[in-house]
């Protein structure tokens, strides 16, 4: 009984409490509102990321009863999981999906793709056979060809793109993998057409901007591939691969320096990626800087200690710089790496030459072979085999040469030597000469031969080739007197009337310079940064200027100097926190960048923090003590402050620190009007005004400091060409003389 005459009681309780809304649960139309949003978010309709969708997901689970609806539910949370490669999760909700709606083809779909990447293919292409009777044939297609390239029917794959494609040439990702399948045969005219068409329907992904570059580089179209690779960037500026196939196409065009940047740039992203590496100490040895490639190529065998080639380029480049020994100890781990390398055999063999170990190079020339430069090899076995005293099969080596090579000097040189320690002078001699009909001045066929000749009776042949250096010498020394006799000839002279200066050509213009380097490279971020420098203040470039530090900061988005750039930015905007912001996020970089420091200083003042900005200029004159600008700002904060004896001592120092800045001079003499030293406000203005005679602040000031000595005369002179300047001159300078 107590029951049922406390419950009324409870309800009257309840209903006479204020507000109800405040305690009472939400109202069924609100539960149902949140609950239909819950769906919409779970099945993607309203954009979200992976973690709040599933979240979401598990919401309307927990509430909903509809078996369709939760069927779809489920499956859009088997393909969350999918995508998250939870195969085991995604497997559950679909299968749930199908026990409460048997037939639902996304479900039927997810399964398939999760079947398939746990390697269960023939269960995958059972069920996208049951799934397209149920409809959707373009789109089943396009699954059952990701799911037969998985299980390695390529051909199969491909016919069932080209049927999805034919059925919806709207299909994007159909498209895209098709191109990507014909890309992989060899056949980039048609895969650029089905990347043009995906790019066409979703021009946001990336990876078909990428794969269209692959495509314009193997048809030797590298300006068109840097473009498309830049569109790859713009999307996903952090993906290494993407840098090395840009490098590689500039290399294509020619243009070392931005190759070299794209190879870097891939290495900031991943200081391990091998060909990105390899690519960059190459091109560094192409380019003949040397010690740059060995340490290019030291980098590169920190990573991949095998790289025989790697061990064999950085052999020739330390040979090259005379560390001999470092270059043979290379060698020899590169041949044990790969003991039948033969370019590492012969590379090592003219090493041995060089260090006299001429029985070893011998060797490595035997194991080696001839290679792509047979010459080269019998050339290199011709001079071991003389240097071991073996003249006979030298000159088989060498004349193996002169058949290829008919007109080499080192070989012929050679092949005279052995003629001599065989006994043979006069084919010595013949060898020489030949030598010498290719060379004239060869010092060694000259001397050798001068030497035989007399030996076999034939001494007159001897003057012709003495007779030709001495009139070489000769002439040589005819053209130093003569240039001597008309210097002293040009000084007799009488000294022609000066002509009128011809005009000097225009100075180079930095705009253009840096339009047009960034017209090959437009990812180049210092001088995208030093452009918007100079653009920033210009009508005209200021929008590109924007353009160029939205370009750097999304390729370097913690770089300090587009950072202070686009805080300059900013301030002119009137948006002082993000300026500020910027500033700060510069100074994390660069503490003592007087750029940053000065930005902040001034946004924190726009700002109203004056306080702050009293700190922050005490900051930049920290680092820069002769920094004019913040002296004066900081000396107008410090007048506020009415700290005027430290104000004043600011301005003494900006005026120091730049004379021919007319500010300083107004300031301080606006200052020392105030504060009642007229005649030195008055010689202030005067200086202000020898800068700048139309500073209508200057003159409206002088005339205050008349005024107050009082110069009537003089002051109605000042106030009348202060408002000539400036009509509103009165309304604008009445702070002029104020008292501290």
């Amino acid at each position: 009984m107590k029951l049922l005459r406390l419950l009324p009681m409870g309800v009257l309780a309840v209903l006479s409490a204020q507000p109800v809304a405040a305690y009472a649960p939400a109202s069924v139309p609100e539960q149902a509102e949140r609950t239909q949003e819950r769906v919409r978010l779970c099945m993607g309709a309203t954009e979200a990321g992976g973690r709040e969708r599933r979240a979401a997901c598990d919401e309307a689970l927990s509430s909903e009863f509809n078996r369709t609806v939760r069927a779809d539910l489920l499956a859009s949370r088997g393909w969350l999981s999918e995508a998250e490669n939870a195969l085991n999760e995604a497997l559950r909700d679909f299968d749930a999906a199908l026990k409460a709606v048997p037939n639902h083809l996304a479900a039927l779909r997810g399964r398939a793709h999760t079947l398939s990447e746990l390697g269960r293919h023939a269960e995958a292409a059972a069920l996208i056979e049951r799934a397209m009777v149920l409809g959707g044939r373009a789109t089943l297609l396009a699954d059952r060809a990701l799911l037969r390239e998985r299980a390695g029917n390529v051909a199969g794959a491909r016919a069932d793109l080209d049927g999805a494609i034919a059925l919806d040439p709207s299909n994007s990702w159909a498209r895209g993998t098709r191109g990507r399948f014909l890309q992989v045969e060899g056949e980039h005219e048609a895969a650029l057409a089905d990347f043009d068409a995906a790019l066409a329907l979703e021009p946001e992904v990336t990876s078909y901007h990428y794969r269209r570059g692959i495509s314009l580089a193997a048809l030797a179209r590298p300006r068109e591939a840097i473009a498309a690779f830049d569109g790859a960037l713009r999307l996903e500026p952090a993906v290494a691969q993407v840098w090395l196939e840009r490098g590689r196409a500039f290399e294509a065009l020619g243009h070392e320096g931005p190759a070299l940047a794209s190879y870097e740039r891939a290495l900031r992203l991943d200081a391990r990626h091998e060909a990105s590496l390899s690519r960059r100490a190459f091109l560094l040895q192409r380019t003949g800087r040397a010690e740059e490639a060995i340490a290019a190529y030291d980098r590169l065998l920190a990573v991949q200690p095998s790289a025989a080639f790697g061990l064999n380029n950085r052999a020739g480049l330390l040979a090259e710089v005379g560390r001999r020994e470092e270059a043979l100890r290379d060698l020899d781990l590169a041949i044990t790496l790969v003991p039948g390398d033969g370019n590492a055999l012969r590379n090592r063999a003219q090493l041995l030459l060089q260090l006299g170990r001429n029985d070893q190079a011998l060797r490595d020339l035997d194991r080696a072979g001839p290679g792509h430069d047979a010459g080269a090899w019998h050339g290199m076995r011709g001079d071991a085999l003389l240097a071991l005293g073996r003249p006979v099969p030298a000159l088989e080596a060498y004349r193996a040469t002169l058949a290829l090579k008919p007109q080499d000097r080192a070989t012929l040189f050679g092949f005279g030597l052995a003629q001599e320690v065989r006994g043979d002078r006069s084919a010595a001699a013949a060898a020489y000469g030949a030598l010498l009909a290719v060379d004239p001045e060869h010092e060694g066929a000259l001397e050798r031969r001068e030497e035989l000749l007399p030996a076999l009776g034939r001494s007159i042949e001897v003057w012709p080739s003495r007779l030709a250096g001495l009139l070489r010498g000769a002439s040589d020394a005819f053209e130093r007197e003569r240039e001597a006799v008309q210097g002293v000839y040009r000084a007799l002279r009488p000294q022609p009337k000066p002509q009128p200066a011809l005009a000097l050509p225009a100075p180079p213009n930095p705009l253009a310079a840096l339009d047009a380097a960034l017209a090959l490279d437009a990812f180049d971020v210092p001088r995208l940064i030093r452009r918007a420098q100079f653009g920033i203040g210009q009508p005209q470039r200021e929008a590109q200027a924007r353009a160029d530090l939205a370009t750097a900061l999304l390729l370097e988005p913690e770089n300090p100097a587009a950072l202070v750039q686009r805080a300059r930015l900013s301030f002119r905007d009137g948006a002082y926190a993000a300026a500020q912001t910027d500033a700060e996020a510069a100074l994390r970089s660069e503490p003592r960048s007087i750029e940053a420091l000065f930005q902040r200083a001034r946004a924190l003042t726009a700002r109203g923090q004056l306080s702050a900005a009293l700190k922050a200029y005490d900051d930049v004159v920290a680092v820069a003590p002769a920094n004019a600008a913040a002296l004066l700002n900081r000396a107008l904060l410090l007048q506020h402050a009415r700290e005027y004896d430290r104000a004043l001592a600011d301005l003494d120092a900006a005026v120091a620190a730049d004379r021919t800045d007319p500010d300083g001079w107004v300031a301080r003499a606006a200052l020392r009007t105030a504060l009642g030293q007229t005649d030195a406000a008055i010689a202030d203005f005067d200086r202000a005004l020898s800068l700048d005679a139309r500073l209508g602040q200057a003159w409206y000031g002088r005339a205050v400091a008349h005024q107050r000595r009082g110069d009537a005369a003089e002051a109605a002179a000042d106030f009348a060409r202060a408002r000539a300047l400036d009509a509103r001159a009165d309304e604008r300078y009445r702070a002029f003389g104020a008292a501290p």
